[in-house]
Protein backbone atom coordinates (compact mmCIF):
# COMPACT_ATOMS: atom_id res chain seq x y z
CA UNK A 1 0.00 0.00 0.00
CA UNK A 2 1.32 3.47 -0.88
CA UNK A 3 0.42 6.82 0.61
CA UNK A 4 -1.35 9.40 -1.53
CA UNK A 5 1.04 11.73 -3.38
CA UNK A 6 4.09 9.78 -2.18
CA UNK A 7 6.86 9.63 -4.74
CA UNK A 8 7.39 5.99 -5.81
CA UNK A 9 10.46 4.38 -4.31
CA UNK A 10 12.07 3.65 -7.67
CA UNK A 11 11.95 7.35 -8.54
CA UNK A 12 12.92 8.75 -5.15
CA UNK A 13 15.99 6.56 -4.62
CA UNK A 14 19.35 7.85 -5.81
CA UNK A 15 21.31 5.22 -7.67
CA UNK A 16 24.85 4.36 -6.60
CA UNK A 17 27.36 6.44 -8.62
CA UNK A 18 28.58 3.44 -10.62
CA UNK A 19 29.13 5.74 -13.62
CA UNK A 20 31.29 8.14 -11.66
CA UNK A 21 31.20 11.88 -12.24
CA UNK A 22 30.09 13.93 -15.21
CA UNK A 23 31.14 17.57 -15.27
CA UNK A 24 30.00 18.09 -18.84
CA UNK A 25 26.29 17.19 -18.75
CA UNK A 26 23.55 19.62 -17.79
CA UNK A 27 21.71 19.18 -14.50
CA UNK A 28 18.64 17.92 -16.37
CA UNK A 29 20.67 15.40 -18.33
CA UNK A 30 22.72 14.01 -15.45
CA UNK A 31 20.07 11.50 -14.53
CA UNK A 32 19.49 10.25 -18.08
CA UNK A 33 18.73 6.63 -18.74
CA UNK A 34 21.57 4.47 -20.00
CA UNK A 35 20.18 2.05 -22.59
CA UNK A 36 16.88 1.97 -20.78
CA UNK A 37 18.43 1.69 -17.32
CA UNK A 38 18.47 4.60 -14.91
CA UNK A 39 21.92 6.15 -14.82
CA UNK A 40 24.27 6.35 -11.87
CA UNK A 41 26.27 9.51 -12.53
CA UNK A 42 27.14 12.11 -9.91
CA UNK A 43 27.93 15.77 -10.29
CA UNK A 44 30.77 15.70 -7.77
CA UNK A 45 32.74 13.04 -5.89
CA UNK A 46 35.44 15.14 -4.27
CA UNK A 47 38.01 12.80 -2.71
CA UNK A 48 35.58 9.90 -3.14
CA UNK A 49 35.38 6.67 -5.11
CA UNK A 50 32.76 3.96 -5.63
CA UNK A 51 34.09 0.56 -4.56
CA UNK A 52 31.36 -1.62 -3.10
CA UNK A 53 29.85 1.64 -1.88
CA UNK A 54 30.60 5.34 -2.01
CA UNK A 55 33.60 5.99 0.19
CA UNK A 56 36.51 8.31 0.86
CA UNK A 57 39.82 7.78 -0.89
CA UNK A 58 42.74 6.82 1.32
CA UNK A 59 45.26 9.45 2.40
CA UNK A 60 49.04 9.75 2.49
CA UNK A 61 51.91 9.67 4.96
CA UNK A 62 55.46 11.05 4.95
CA UNK A 63 58.36 8.84 3.94
CA UNK A 64 60.77 11.70 4.69
CA UNK A 65 60.04 12.87 8.25
CA UNK A 66 61.55 16.32 7.69
CA UNK A 67 62.05 18.66 4.75
CA UNK A 68 64.99 17.67 2.57
CA UNK A 69 65.39 21.06 0.88
CA UNK A 70 63.56 24.38 1.08
CA UNK A 71 62.11 26.30 -1.90
CA UNK A 72 62.60 23.26 -4.13
CA UNK A 73 60.33 20.53 -5.50
CA UNK A 74 60.76 16.94 -6.61
CA UNK A 75 61.54 16.87 -10.36
CA UNK A 76 61.73 13.09 -10.84
CA UNK A 77 61.00 9.86 -8.97
CA UNK A 78 61.61 6.16 -9.59
CA UNK A 79 62.06 2.82 -7.82
CA UNK A 80 65.20 1.09 -9.12
CA UNK A 81 65.07 -2.71 -8.84
CA UNK A 82 68.37 -4.47 -9.49
CA UNK A 83 70.69 -7.20 -8.27
CA UNK A 84 69.86 -10.24 -10.40
CA UNK A 85 69.87 -13.35 -8.17
CA UNK A 86 70.12 -11.14 -5.07
CA UNK A 87 67.47 -8.52 -5.87
CA UNK A 88 67.28 -5.25 -4.00
CA UNK A 89 65.81 -1.82 -4.66
CA UNK A 90 66.42 1.88 -4.15
CA UNK A 91 63.99 4.81 -4.27
CA UNK A 92 65.47 7.62 -6.36
CA UNK A 93 64.40 11.26 -6.58
CA UNK A 94 65.70 14.29 -8.44
CA UNK A 95 65.59 17.83 -7.08
CA UNK A 96 67.73 20.93 -7.48
CA UNK A 97 71.16 19.67 -8.68
CA UNK A 98 70.78 16.34 -6.88
CA UNK A 99 69.95 12.74 -7.58
CA UNK A 100 69.32 11.04 -4.23
CA UNK A 101 68.34 7.70 -2.74
CA UNK A 102 65.56 7.86 -0.13
CA UNK A 103 65.28 4.89 2.22
CA UNK A 104 61.99 3.59 3.57
CA UNK A 105 62.93 5.28 6.84
CA UNK A 106 63.26 8.63 5.07
CA UNK A 107 67.06 8.91 5.13
CA UNK A 108 68.68 10.61 2.15
CA UNK A 109 71.87 9.51 0.40
CA UNK A 110 72.99 12.00 -2.27
CA UNK A 111 74.33 10.15 -5.34
CA UNK A 112 75.36 13.30 -7.19
CA UNK A 113 74.96 17.04 -6.84
CA UNK A 114 76.30 17.73 -10.32
CA UNK A 115 73.12 17.82 -12.41
CA UNK A 116 71.89 21.00 -14.09
CA UNK A 117 69.62 22.76 -11.62
CA UNK A 118 65.85 22.17 -11.32
CA UNK A 119 65.07 20.32 -14.56
CA UNK A 120 62.41 17.71 -15.33
CA UNK A 121 64.19 14.40 -14.79
CA UNK A 122 63.31 10.97 -16.19
CA UNK A 123 64.50 7.57 -14.92
CA UNK A 124 64.50 4.21 -16.70
CA UNK A 125 65.78 0.81 -15.56
CA UNK A 126 67.37 -1.49 -18.15
CA UNK A 127 67.66 -5.07 -16.93
CA UNK A 128 70.25 -5.99 -19.57
CA UNK A 129 72.88 -3.78 -17.93
CA UNK A 130 71.24 -3.82 -14.47
CA UNK A 131 71.44 -0.02 -14.35
CA UNK A 132 69.09 2.93 -14.11
CA UNK A 133 69.49 5.74 -16.64
CA UNK A 134 68.77 9.42 -16.05
CA UNK A 135 67.95 12.10 -18.62
CA UNK A 136 66.94 15.73 -18.13
CA UNK A 137 67.01 17.48 -21.57
CA UNK A 138 70.37 19.19 -20.85
CA UNK A 139 72.91 16.79 -19.32
CA UNK A 140 74.55 13.90 -21.14
CA UNK A 141 72.95 10.58 -20.19
CA UNK A 142 73.80 9.42 -16.65
CA UNK A 143 73.63 5.94 -15.10
CA UNK A 144 73.75 4.28 -11.66
CA UNK A 145 74.28 0.58 -10.94
CA UNK A 146 73.54 0.71 -7.21
CA UNK A 147 77.16 1.59 -6.42
CA UNK A 148 78.65 3.96 -8.98
CA UNK A 149 76.97 7.07 -10.39
CA UNK A 150 78.48 8.01 -13.74
CA UNK A 151 78.12 9.87 -17.00
CA UNK A 152 77.70 7.23 -19.70
CA UNK A 153 80.82 7.22 -21.90
CA UNK A 154 81.38 5.82 -25.36
CA UNK A 155 80.29 6.68 -28.89
CA UNK A 156 77.65 9.34 -29.60
CA UNK A 157 76.29 9.37 -26.00
CA UNK A 158 73.10 11.45 -26.28
CA UNK A 159 71.43 14.20 -24.30
CA UNK A 160 68.08 12.49 -23.69
CA UNK A 161 65.22 14.95 -23.75
CA UNK A 162 62.74 12.69 -21.91
CA UNK A 163 64.83 9.77 -20.69
CA UNK A 164 65.32 6.37 -22.32
CA UNK A 165 63.05 3.40 -23.08
CA UNK A 166 63.79 -0.27 -23.75
CA UNK A 167 62.92 -1.98 -27.04
CA UNK A 168 64.04 -5.57 -27.54
CA UNK A 169 67.81 -5.63 -26.88
CA UNK A 170 68.52 -1.91 -27.04
CA UNK A 171 67.66 1.48 -25.62
CA UNK A 172 66.11 4.43 -27.43
CA UNK A 173 65.73 8.09 -26.52
CA UNK A 174 64.56 11.41 -27.94
CA UNK A 175 67.19 13.97 -28.98
CA UNK A 176 67.10 17.21 -30.93
CA UNK A 177 67.66 15.17 -34.13
CA UNK A 178 64.92 12.58 -33.58
CA UNK A 179 64.93 9.20 -31.85
CA UNK A 180 68.31 7.50 -31.47
CA UNK A 181 69.06 3.86 -30.62
CA UNK A 182 71.94 1.79 -29.23
CA UNK A 183 73.77 -1.21 -30.54
CA UNK A 184 72.37 -4.49 -29.19
CA UNK A 185 72.75 -5.03 -25.41
CA UNK A 186 75.10 -2.09 -24.78
CA UNK A 187 74.61 1.46 -23.52
CA UNK A 188 77.84 3.01 -24.87
CA UNK A 189 77.30 3.00 -28.67
CA UNK A 190 74.47 5.18 -30.03
CA UNK A 191 73.33 6.35 -33.43
CA UNK A 192 73.68 10.08 -34.06
CA UNK A 193 71.73 11.94 -36.73
CA UNK A 194 71.98 8.84 -38.89
CA UNK A 195 70.46 8.59 -42.36
CA UNK A 196 68.80 5.28 -41.42
CA UNK A 197 69.17 4.63 -37.66
CA UNK A 198 67.67 7.92 -36.45
CA UNK A 199 63.86 7.96 -36.51
CA UNK A 200 62.54 11.36 -37.62
CA UNK A 201 59.07 12.89 -37.49
CA UNK A 202 57.03 13.37 -40.66
CA UNK A 203 55.72 16.72 -39.41
CA UNK A 204 57.57 19.79 -38.13
CA UNK A 205 58.47 19.83 -34.45
CA UNK A 206 60.35 17.72 -31.95
CA UNK A 207 59.16 14.48 -30.44
CA UNK A 208 57.72 15.10 -26.98
CA UNK A 209 57.40 11.56 -25.59
CA UNK A 210 58.26 7.93 -26.37
CA UNK A 211 56.76 4.82 -24.79
CA UNK A 212 57.24 1.04 -25.35
CA UNK A 213 54.56 -0.61 -27.49
CA UNK A 214 54.14 -4.03 -29.12
CA UNK A 215 52.14 -4.86 -32.23
CA UNK A 216 50.96 -8.43 -32.85
CA UNK A 217 51.23 -9.43 -36.51
CA UNK A 218 49.83 -12.49 -38.26
CA UNK A 219 52.66 -14.72 -37.10
CA UNK A 220 55.04 -12.57 -35.05
CA UNK A 221 55.37 -9.81 -32.47
CA UNK A 222 56.69 -6.44 -33.61
CA UNK A 223 58.46 -4.83 -30.67
CA UNK A 224 58.68 -1.07 -30.81
CA UNK A 225 57.37 2.17 -29.41
CA UNK A 226 54.76 4.88 -29.64
CA UNK A 227 56.41 8.22 -30.36
CA UNK A 228 54.47 11.43 -29.85
CA UNK A 229 54.68 15.05 -30.90
CA UNK A 230 52.56 17.85 -29.47
CA UNK A 231 50.13 17.09 -32.32
CA UNK A 232 50.41 13.57 -33.70
CA UNK A 233 51.62 10.12 -32.77
CA UNK A 234 53.66 7.44 -34.55
CA UNK A 235 54.39 3.74 -34.21
CA UNK A 236 57.95 2.41 -34.40
CA UNK A 237 58.16 -1.30 -35.17
CA UNK A 238 60.68 -3.91 -36.23
CA UNK A 239 62.20 -7.29 -35.52
CA UNK A 240 65.81 -6.24 -36.25
CA UNK A 241 67.14 -2.77 -35.43
CA UNK A 242 70.63 -3.26 -36.89
CA UNK A 243 73.85 -4.55 -35.32
CA UNK A 244 75.95 -1.41 -35.89
CA UNK A 245 73.96 1.81 -35.58
CA UNK A 246 77.06 3.88 -36.44
CA UNK A 247 77.28 2.31 -39.90
CA UNK A 248 76.83 4.74 -42.79
CA UNK A 249 74.61 2.32 -44.71
CA UNK A 250 71.58 0.38 -43.52
CA UNK A 251 72.30 -3.32 -42.80
CA UNK A 252 70.46 -5.73 -45.07
CA UNK A 253 68.71 -7.49 -42.17
CA UNK A 254 67.48 -4.24 -40.53
CA UNK A 255 63.69 -3.90 -40.90
CA UNK A 256 62.55 -1.17 -38.48
CA UNK A 257 60.20 1.60 -39.57
CA UNK A 258 58.33 4.61 -38.22
CA UNK A 259 54.76 5.36 -39.35
CA UNK A 260 52.58 8.38 -38.63
CA UNK A 261 49.28 7.10 -37.23
CA UNK A 262 47.43 10.32 -36.44
CA UNK A 263 48.53 13.87 -37.33
CA UNK A 264 46.22 15.55 -34.82
CA UNK A 265 46.40 13.74 -31.46
CA UNK A 266 49.61 14.11 -29.48
CA UNK A 267 50.89 15.18 -26.10
CA UNK A 268 52.92 17.93 -24.46
CA UNK A 269 53.02 15.90 -21.24
CA UNK A 270 55.70 13.16 -21.32
CA UNK A 271 54.93 12.16 -17.70
CA UNK A 272 51.31 11.48 -18.68
CA UNK A 273 51.96 8.50 -20.98
CA UNK A 274 51.02 5.36 -19.05
CA UNK A 275 50.31 1.71 -19.82
CA UNK A 276 47.41 -0.09 -18.15
CA UNK A 277 47.90 -3.87 -18.53
CA UNK A 278 45.18 -5.47 -20.61
CA UNK A 279 43.68 -2.11 -21.56
CA UNK A 280 46.17 -0.02 -23.51
CA UNK A 281 48.25 3.17 -23.45
CA UNK A 282 46.81 6.43 -22.14
CA UNK A 283 48.12 9.96 -22.47
CA UNK A 284 46.99 13.54 -21.81
CA UNK A 285 46.58 15.36 -25.10
CA UNK A 286 47.74 18.86 -25.98
CA UNK A 287 44.08 19.83 -26.49
CA UNK A 288 43.28 18.93 -22.85
CA UNK A 289 41.68 15.52 -23.03
CA UNK A 290 42.66 11.92 -22.23
CA UNK A 291 43.36 9.56 -25.12
CA UNK A 292 43.35 5.75 -25.06
CA UNK A 293 45.18 3.59 -27.58
CA UNK A 294 43.67 0.15 -26.87
CA UNK A 295 45.97 -2.82 -26.49
CA UNK A 296 46.74 -4.36 -29.88
CA UNK A 297 45.22 -1.44 -31.78
CA UNK A 298 46.76 1.44 -33.71
CA UNK A 299 43.61 3.57 -33.52
CA UNK A 300 42.35 5.08 -30.28
CA UNK A 301 39.82 7.56 -28.94
CA UNK A 302 39.12 10.15 -26.26
CA UNK A 303 38.04 8.98 -22.81
CA UNK A 304 38.14 12.26 -20.88
CA UNK A 305 35.05 14.08 -22.15
CA UNK A 306 33.21 13.81 -18.81
CA UNK A 307 36.06 15.71 -17.15
CA UNK A 308 35.60 18.78 -19.34
CA UNK A 309 33.48 20.96 -17.11
CA UNK A 310 30.50 23.13 -17.98
CA UNK A 311 29.70 23.74 -14.29
CA UNK A 312 31.32 25.52 -11.35
CA UNK A 313 33.61 22.60 -10.54
CA UNK A 314 36.77 23.02 -12.60
CA UNK A 315 37.75 20.17 -14.90
CA UNK A 316 40.60 19.36 -17.22
CA UNK A 317 39.68 22.29 -19.47
CA UNK A 318 41.23 24.50 -16.74
CA UNK A 319 44.64 22.81 -16.91
CA UNK A 320 47.46 25.37 -16.90
CA UNK A 321 48.56 25.22 -20.54
CA UNK A 322 51.86 26.85 -19.60
CA UNK A 323 52.61 23.79 -17.44
CA UNK A 324 51.39 20.93 -19.64
CA UNK A 325 54.73 19.20 -19.14
CA UNK A 326 53.82 18.72 -15.46
CA UNK A 327 50.68 16.64 -16.10
CA UNK A 328 51.23 13.05 -14.96
CA UNK A 329 49.38 9.74 -15.05
CA UNK A 330 50.16 6.64 -12.97
CA UNK A 331 48.44 3.25 -12.86
CA UNK A 332 48.19 1.60 -9.46
CA UNK A 333 45.81 -0.96 -7.97
CA UNK A 334 43.05 -0.76 -10.58
CA UNK A 335 42.97 3.03 -10.89
CA UNK A 336 44.59 5.25 -13.49
CA UNK A 337 45.40 8.46 -11.64
CA UNK A 338 45.61 11.73 -13.59
CA UNK A 339 47.31 14.70 -11.92
CA UNK A 340 46.94 18.15 -13.47
CA UNK A 341 48.19 21.66 -12.61
CA UNK A 342 44.93 23.57 -12.25
CA UNK A 343 44.51 27.23 -13.13
CA UNK A 344 47.83 29.00 -12.58
CA UNK A 345 49.47 26.15 -10.64
CA UNK A 346 52.77 24.84 -12.00
CA UNK A 347 52.43 21.46 -10.25
CA UNK A 348 49.63 18.93 -9.98
CA UNK A 349 46.98 20.31 -7.62
CA UNK A 350 43.95 18.25 -8.72
CA UNK A 351 43.59 14.56 -9.58
CA UNK A 352 40.93 12.52 -11.36
CA UNK A 353 40.90 8.72 -11.13
CA UNK A 354 39.74 6.34 -13.86
CA UNK A 355 38.13 3.12 -12.58
CA UNK A 356 39.96 0.44 -14.57
CA UNK A 357 38.02 -2.40 -12.93
CA UNK A 358 34.77 -0.92 -14.23
CA UNK A 359 36.29 -0.41 -17.68
CA UNK A 360 37.22 -4.11 -17.91
CA UNK A 361 34.22 -5.71 -16.22
CA UNK A 362 31.55 -3.28 -17.51
CA UNK A 363 32.72 -1.84 -20.84
CA UNK A 364 29.14 -0.80 -21.64
CA UNK A 365 29.41 1.88 -18.95
CA UNK A 366 32.18 3.72 -20.76
CA UNK A 367 34.93 5.54 -18.86
CA UNK A 368 34.11 5.94 -15.14
CA UNK A 369 35.98 8.81 -13.47
CA UNK A 370 36.04 9.90 -9.82
CA UNK A 371 37.09 13.21 -8.33
CA UNK A 372 38.25 15.82 -8.17
CA UNK A 373 40.83 14.57 -5.68
CA UNK A 374 42.20 17.60 -3.86
CA UNK A 375 44.54 18.19 -0.93
CA UNK A 376 47.73 16.73 -2.47
CA UNK A 377 50.29 18.74 -4.45
CA UNK A 378 52.40 16.21 -6.29
CA UNK A 379 54.92 16.91 -9.01
CA UNK A 380 55.73 13.23 -9.55
CA UNK A 381 54.00 9.94 -8.75
CA UNK A 382 55.34 6.43 -9.28
CA UNK A 383 54.48 2.84 -8.33
CA UNK A 384 56.76 0.44 -6.43
CA UNK A 385 55.46 -3.05 -7.19
CA UNK A 386 58.36 -5.48 -7.53
CA UNK A 387 60.31 -7.64 -5.05
CA UNK A 388 57.12 -8.19 -3.08
CA UNK A 389 56.43 -4.47 -2.66
CA UNK A 390 53.07 -2.86 -3.29
CA UNK A 391 53.33 0.87 -2.78
CA UNK A 392 52.57 4.16 -4.49
CA UNK A 393 54.95 7.04 -3.84
CA UNK A 394 54.95 10.71 -4.74
CA UNK A 395 57.08 13.82 -4.51
CA UNK A 396 56.02 17.25 -3.27
CA UNK A 397 55.43 19.71 -6.09
CA UNK A 398 54.95 23.00 -4.25
CA UNK A 399 58.32 24.77 -3.80
CA UNK A 400 56.85 26.71 -0.88
CA UNK A 401 56.49 23.41 0.99
CA UNK A 402 59.94 22.14 0.01
CA UNK A 403 61.12 18.65 -0.88
CA UNK A 404 59.17 15.83 0.78
CA UNK A 405 58.48 12.25 -0.36
CA UNK A 406 55.16 10.60 0.49
CA UNK A 407 53.57 7.17 0.59
CA UNK A 408 50.20 7.51 -1.16
CA UNK A 409 46.87 5.68 -0.86
CA UNK A 410 47.81 4.31 2.54
CA UNK A 411 45.06 1.90 3.70
CA UNK A 412 42.77 3.15 6.48
CA UNK A 413 44.46 6.56 6.57
CA UNK A 414 42.15 9.54 6.10
CA UNK A 415 44.57 12.46 6.29
CA UNK A 416 46.99 13.83 3.71
CA UNK A 417 50.60 14.59 4.56
CA UNK A 418 51.50 17.98 3.09
CA UNK A 419 54.98 18.89 4.19
CA UNK A 420 55.14 18.53 7.97
CA UNK A 421 51.34 18.86 8.40
CA UNK A 422 48.58 16.22 8.26
CA UNK A 423 45.33 17.57 6.75
CA UNK A 424 41.92 15.96 6.98
CA UNK A 425 40.50 14.74 3.68
CA UNK A 426 37.45 16.79 2.76
CA UNK A 427 34.79 14.68 1.01
CA UNK A 428 31.91 16.17 -0.97
CA UNK A 429 29.37 13.99 -2.76
CA UNK A 430 26.87 15.83 -4.97
CA UNK A 431 24.03 13.78 -6.42
CA UNK A 432 22.38 14.59 -9.76
CA UNK A 433 19.21 16.68 -9.99
CA UNK A 434 16.24 14.35 -9.54
CA UNK A 435 12.95 15.19 -11.24
CA UNK A 436 11.10 12.44 -9.31
CA UNK A 437 9.24 11.48 -12.47
CA UNK A 438 7.79 14.94 -13.16
CA UNK A 439 10.37 17.53 -14.18
CA UNK A 440 7.96 20.50 -14.27
CA UNK A 441 6.16 19.84 -10.98
CA UNK A 442 7.10 21.79 -7.85
CA UNK A 443 8.28 19.43 -5.07
CA UNK A 444 8.25 19.78 -1.33
CA UNK A 445 11.01 17.54 -0.03
CA UNK A 446 10.15 16.69 3.57
CA UNK A 447 12.93 14.23 4.31
CA UNK A 448 16.01 12.65 2.80
CA UNK A 449 17.18 9.26 4.03
CA UNK A 450 20.88 8.44 3.80
CA UNK A 451 22.85 5.31 4.55
CA UNK A 452 26.29 6.39 5.78
CA UNK A 453 29.28 4.69 7.29
CA UNK A 454 31.76 7.15 8.77
CA UNK A 455 35.42 6.27 9.24
CA UNK A 456 36.08 9.36 11.37
CA UNK A 457 34.26 11.34 14.04
CA UNK A 458 33.38 14.18 11.65
CA UNK A 459 29.77 15.34 11.15
CA UNK A 460 28.42 15.13 7.60
CA UNK A 461 26.17 17.86 6.19
CA UNK A 462 23.73 18.08 3.32
CA UNK A 463 23.04 20.98 0.98
CA UNK A 464 19.93 21.00 -1.23
CA UNK A 465 19.90 22.52 -4.70
CA UNK A 466 17.30 22.82 -7.42
CA UNK A 467 17.76 24.10 -10.97
CA UNK A 468 17.63 27.69 -9.71
CA UNK A 469 20.49 27.13 -7.29
CA UNK A 470 20.99 26.64 -3.57
CA UNK A 471 17.88 25.96 -1.45
CA UNK A 472 19.38 24.92 1.89
CA UNK A 473 23.03 24.77 2.89
CA UNK A 474 24.93 22.83 5.53
CA UNK A 475 22.10 20.83 7.07
CA UNK A 476 23.45 18.48 9.71
CA UNK A 477 22.78 14.81 9.13
CA UNK A 478 21.06 13.34 12.19
CA UNK A 479 21.59 9.70 13.13
CA UNK A 480 18.54 7.50 13.65
CA UNK A 481 19.27 4.42 15.73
Amino acid sequence: MSLRNQVPEQLATYEDPVLGINLRASEEDLIVRLRGVRGGEARLMQNMIYDGGTRSRFGSSRITPVQIAATRRVRGGHKFYFGGVNPTSRRLIAYSNNISHISDGGNETVLTSGMTNDLDTHFNTWSITDKVYIGNITDTLRSWDGTTFATVSGTNIPVARTGTINVLDRMMCITANGIERTNPRVDNVWSSNSAWATFRPARPGLFTAIHPFNVRGADTFYHGAIALQAQGYYVITGTNYGDDVTSITRPVEEDSAILLLDPNVGTSSPYSVATVPGVGIFWFTSDLNVYLLPEGSLVGGYVGDKLQSHVSTLGIESTNTAALGQVWMTYFDRYLMLGIPMGSDTFSSVQFWLDVRSMIQHPERGPVWYGPMVGQFLSRCWSETQNGEFRLSGGEGNPSTGVFVYSLRVPARFTDAVGAVDNNISCIYQTPFADFGAASRLKYVRAINLDLQLATASTPTVSVYDLDGLVESGLTVEAVV
